[in-house]
């Protein structure tokens, strides 16, 4: 599983949208890492974090930090 940091909870609904819109099934939760990243939320993914970053950069979500759990 990967966490993307997107920073707030409003890049986070979106980039939710976007990837199910991609047929990608995602998650969204509070940021638990040590940096402070915006409001600091993420979106979780399974698979394919490649993928999911390069929709969302499309898109114009940037991921702040991508962490596997």
């Amino acid at each position: 599983m990967y966490s993307l940091a997107v920073g707030s909870v409003t890049n986070a609904a979106r980039a939710k949208d976007i990837l199910k819109r991609n047929g990608v099934n995602s998650g969204i939760q509070r940021y638990s890492g040590e940096r402070r990243i915006g409001c600091g939320y993420v979106v979780t993914v399974r698979d394919e974090a490649d993928k999911c970053i390069k929709l969302l950069k499309e898109a114009g979500i940037n991921v702040l930090d991508v962490s596997k759990r």
